[in-house]
């Protein structure tokens, strides 16, 4: 599995800032799979679970109420006015 870094803020500051396998979001025109290599682009992401993939392929749980998703050769940042890890029991 090829890594990608990825950073995650809101207004609080940054969520996370490190180097993932796969995000999956929501975007205004459907579910995205983000891994290393894809396509640039910028696309608007609607509120709803996100998953983040750990590089030992591990899912980390999250809820964003939208924002901005950007990709490209460097990675990706996702910015979002609240997120939030959850956590399971």
């Amino acid at each position: 599995m090829k890594a990608f870094h990825l950073t995650i803020s809101s207004p609080d500051g940054n969520i996370f800032d490190g180097d993932i396998y796969k995000l999956d979001v929501r975007g205004v025109e459907g579910e995205l799979a983000i891994m290393a290599g894809h396509i640039p682009f910028v696309t608007s992401i609607k509120s709803a679970p996100i998953r983040v993939w750990l590089n030992d392929d591990t899912p980390k749980e999250a809820y964003s109420d939208g924002g901005l998703l950007t990709v490209d050769k460097n990675g990706a940042v996702l910015i979002s006015g609240s997120f939030k890890f959850i956590t399971k029991s």
